[in-house]
């Protein structure tokens, strides 16, 4: 369920008893495409999106069969026990017909994060516009525009298969979805600003991609946008219908992964500002408040950012039992519970966890350019990147924690943009049955995806915001 690209996609597990050899934390962000299970009757299998039920036996006739499925249904009915709370550890992925009837969709918006990261980040679309006769590009500031208008949240209205999308201000309709057995659909989406505008491929020239799409069915096509219910524990994201009974439950597992610390309130700027004369980060930048306060425990502290980048900082402490070992990702911005201030934190955070081996081929090259001063927008300061410990000791002190067998590896995106009150106070009222914004939703299944990737890898994935 990762948004990154660079993480695994599936796995399987086997054990005699999974419970015991595989932990929780490891195993919250997937979803069981199915289960086998062996006893001393047989072997079973079961497919949760379907329902399917399977037993592995020689051939036999269909009255052997009608009276097996009858004594399985007869099992499942007047089953009394309790889930597993191994299997409730999961994710899961509901089957949208097998709901149909019962789903009440409240709340309707677009993924405005993942549509940022294609037209601004990865390049993989450019938005146009038709004027008179031909094709143009919208401009930085027509783009913006365009996203603005898309970030809102609309009411979803009606009882139907077709349900109106409504301005939750003054009830004009906006458009429509549709919840069909195997998906839900757009059906239609007018915003003032954003109606006109296309969707093309940019390895074709201006104008001239053959399948051109506006971007009310690029949006469909590609299952960028989020469907909320009337059950707290249910989101329709990325084109599935998923159920995390955690999350109304008080979202526990998220929380255990956010930390505050008071000087992010003040933070004004990423970086800061940067002259010749410099000698270390503005107080009042993340940098600034990574370098002085959330670093404070690294013995050797390197300044990464900017080229061949695997964090903005990376830490070590080899006196600390066990070592540690901490790559450090800062971000900036307005206060909000929406994931579009994460996207890029964490897809860089997860691209680079493969480096907190900090493999030895690689060092030397990294080294060398920790020697030198920070260099930011052409401007030389005196900042150096080597922030404590000795320059020529880096390597010795590397390889020392690399080969530390006990070591500890952290994941830190530190940022200015999240309240870790503002989260708590989201989610409870999450649990006392409130709804829930969609964009904080989105924010909890991004942040859980990213703290299961890290540990996949051996690492601890935290959030480090104001308090």
């Amino acid at each position: 369920m990762s948004i990154s690209k660079h993480v695994m996609r599936s796995k399987s597990f086997e054990a005699d008893d999974l419970s015991n050899v595989v932990g929780p934390a490891g195993v919250n962000r997937y979803v069981p495409q199915g289960y086998t299970v062996r006893s001393d009757s047989g072997s079973y299998s079961t497919t949760p999106s379907t329902g399917r039920i399977g037993q592995r036996s020689d051939r036999v006739g269909h009255l052997a069969l009608v009276e097996y499925a009858s004594t399985v249904i007869d099992n499942i009915v007047e089953s009394k026990g309790t889930p597993s709370r191994f299997i409730g550890s999961f994710a899961r992925a509901i089957d949208l017909a097998s709901l149909q009837g019962s789903l009440r969709p409240t709340s309707f918006a677009v993924d405005v994060a993942s549509l940022v990261d294609a037209v601004q980040e990865n390049r993989e679309i450019r938005f146009v516009r038709k004027v008179s006769d031909h094709y143009i590009a919208l401009s930085k500031s027509d783009t913006d525009k365009v996203m603005a208008e898309l970030d809102c949240v609309i009411k979803v209205d009606g009882a139907a298969k077709l349900l109106d999308l409504v301005d939750p201000v003054n009830a004009n309709k906006l458009g429509a979805i549709a919840i069909n057995k195997g998906r839900i659909a757009l059906r239609d989406l007018k915003l003032p600003f954003s109606s006109s505008v296309e969707v093309e491929d940019p390895q074709y020239p201006l104008g001239a991609d053959p399948n051109r799409l506006s971007l009310r069915r690029y949006i469909d096509r590609e299952n960028r946008f989020i469907v909320l219910f009337d059950s707290l524990s249910l989101a329709y994201i990325d084109g599935t219908l998923f159920r995390d009974d955690r999350f109304s439950d008080g979202g526990h597992a998220l929380l255990r992964h956010v930390r505050a610390n008071k000087l992010l309130n003040g933070v004004t700027d990423e970086k800061g500002t940067f002259t010749a004369a410099q000698t270390a980060f503005d107080a009042d930048s993340t940098f600034g408040v990574i370098e002085r306060s959330i670093a404070d425990g690294d013995e050797i502290l390197v300044c990464d950012d900017l080229g061949d980048e695997w964090a903005d900082f990376i830490g070590l402490n080899n006196s600390s039992s066990p070592p540690r070992i901490t790559f450090y990702h800062a971000k900036h911005g307005e206060l909000s519970l929406g994931a579009s201030q994460f996207h890029i934190s964490v897809s860089q955070a997860i691209k680079n966890l493969q480096r907190m081996n900090l493999p030895p081929e690689s060092m030397g090259n990294k080294i060398r350019s920790w020697k030198n001063h920070y260099i930011n927008g052409g401007v030389k300061t005196r900042i150096p990147r080597t922030l404590r410990g000795a320059h020529g000791q880096l390597a010795a002190e590397l390889a020392s924690a690399r080969n530390a067998p006990d070591a500890i590896r952290r994941v830190f995106i530190v940022t200015s943009s999240l309240s870790r009150k503002a989260v708590e106070d989201a989610l409870k009222r999450v649990k006392a049955g409130q709804a829930a914004d969609p964009y904080f939703v989105q924010l909890y299944w991004l942040l859980m995806s990213f703290f299961s990737a890290c540990t996949e890898m051996d690492a601890h994935g935290y959030v480090i915001c104001q308090d």
